[in-house]
């Protein structure tokens, strides 16, 4: 591992009362000192440092966020568990003891797919009108822009008054992010009494996010030919069933926020040539968990199912293998940092966010897994990410640095100001 220090920094383990009358009087001065162009540029760096995973090199995306973070009086540690992946971790200390509050998003993004299908080059970073396009203007780079705009808000200000603010922009979170805030997670790094992830929301509040496994069926049967089907054991007609079995069961949960568990076949691959009955087929499968669930439980569900479709074909056997596993998440309602998000947007729109869960798989579980309260806000469409022609607007992406640098202030104080 690689690390790259200047004056790292612990955290406090107590939490704000935010006053929404003191947010609503800074919020011009705030607006004020944000750099929206300069925000709009840095967002553009970032889409043109291409850290598309695998194989991710987000150490290029690092060195754009890196300098303006020094320049806006972060404390920046470089995390690189392996070569090329690189994680940002930067802190900001206001000069009375206070609490910490965790801003976190992620620098890679996934592959662009056909560049034909995109009004622009994937990774110029192209404004064209008030949009901004690219391959992570929303998931996430745009928000990642926006978070350290608010924080060079905050600075111009004065800087926080209490606590300490931190920044983490971490690798690999597209692959699960065990080189990036699942390692950071590990070692201690992420300890905060309060979170925001960036993850694009469309500035909507998100408490609750799904949880998920990953995993490969292996079925195997008996091969004969073709013509006296019945003296085989087909693997692909065991797998058939079970790809219907899996998608179409109704799961023993639901979640108010996030709706029932859920199933899907990404891909099947099976057998080897039309005259012979298949005697090998295997399945990757995502079955999305809801706060509630356990590893163990989704896992005996799911081998039940395996089980059922096993007694309809006999001389098929099955082997779950590759288990991957993603804890869900939730927040409770009255935790401060989500007080914090709705007196943050109650201040600068004069209404309370939209509250919504998130079916997507993001780090919110590793911090939360830690024991940080962690929320997902973020300016962006989600439908937007991973799409060809992503973009986010650049109006969405000026009033999402406002709303961070309006939670960040309520978290921590602005110096000079007495709140």
């Amino acid at each position: 591992m690689r690390c790259v220090t200047v004056n790292g920094q612990g955290a406090s383990r107590f939490g704000p009362a935010p006053d929404p009358g003191g947010l609503r009087d800074l919020v011009p001065r705030l607006a004020a000192a944000l750099p929206r162009q300069a925000t709009v540029e840095l967002a553009r760096d970032l889409i043109r440092a291409v850290t598309v995973n695998p194989p991710g090199h987000e150490d290029r995306a690092a060195a754009v966020a890196v300098p303006w973070l020094q320049r806006h009086g972060f404390d920046v540690t470089i995390y690189a568990p392996r070569p090329g992946r690189a994680s940002v971790v930067a802190r900001r200390r206001g000069a009375e003891p206070g609490p910490t509050l965790l801003w976190c998003g992620h620098l890679d993004v996934v592959a662009a797919g056909d560049p034909g299908r995109w009004p622009h080059p994937p990774f110029a970073g192209v404004v064209d009108g008030d949009r901004l396009y690219g391959r992570g203007a929303v998931d996430m780079k745009g928000p990642v822009a926006a978070a350290l705009g608010a924080a060079a808000a905050l600075d111009r200000l004065g800087g926080p008054r209490r606590g300490t603010l931190v920044l983490a922009l971490v690798a690999d979170e597209e692959a699960m992010g065990r080189h990036g805030a699942g390692w950071l997670a590990r070692q201690g790094l992420l300890r905060a009494d309060g979170a925001i992830v960036g993850e694009p929301t469309r500035l909507h509040l998100v408490r609750a996010q799904r949880g998920a496994a990953w995993f490969h069926v292996r079925l195997e049967g008996r091969t004969a030919h073709a013509a006296v089907p019945h003296l085989g054991a087909s693997a692909v007609a065991a797998a058939a069933r079970l790809v219907l079995a899996l998608e179409e069961r109704v799961w023993d949960a639901f979640h108010p926020l996030l709706g029932p568990p859920t199933a899907s076949v990404g891909s099947i691959r099976g057998g080897d040539h039309p005259n012979r009955v298949p005697e090998r087929c295997e399945l990757v499968v995502d079955r999305r968990a809801v706060p509630g669930e356990t590893e163990a439980g989704v896992r005996q569900e799911v081998e039940a199912v395996v089980a059922e479709v096993l007694r309809r074909h006999p001389g098929v056997t099955a082997t779950i293998t590759r288990w991957r596993w993603a804890e869900p998440a939730e927040t409770p309602e009255d935790a401060a940092v989500v007080r914090l998000v709705q007196a943050a947007a109650r201040a600068v729109t004069g209404e309370d966010p939209p509250e919504a869960g998130t079916v997507a798989v993001t780090d919110m579980r590793y911090l939360v897994a830690a024991g940080t309260p962690a929320v997902i806000f973020g300016p962006g469409r989600p439908d937007l990410a991973h799409a060809p022609g992503e973009f986010i607007a650049v109006e969405e992406l000026a009033q999402g640095a406002l709303l961070y640098a309006t939670a960040f202030a309520g978290w921590l104080g602005v110096a000079g100001t007495g709140r």
